[in-house]
């Protein structure tokens, strides 16, 4: 397994070190003062501190179909999940 997420240099990044995501949504909702979305979270833990920038191209593309695919799924309504 080591040697398959070596060899693909974008496989399984993120920011949060040993923090679970479960703890991040939890401590974001703390600090929202309400259940974060998923792109909420998906930011906290795939964005550098400080620089505000994703921490790879593959990830900020990622990130940008799913913010377009859930303003085209929940156009006209206030909440997305």
């Amino acid at each position: 397994m080591k040697v398959n997420r070596a060899a693909n240099l974008e496989a399984n990044k993120h920011t949060s070190g040993c923090v679970s995501f479960a703890t991040h949504q939890s401590r974001l909702e703390k600090e929202l003062k309400r259940p974060p979305t998923f792109l909420e979270v998906f930011d906290k833990t795939t964005k550098k501190k400080g620089t505000n920038q994703y921490i790879s191209d593959r990830v900020r593309e990622f990130a940008e179909l799913y913010s377009q695919q859930m303003t085209d799924k929940y156009v006209g309504e206030k909440k997305q999940p």
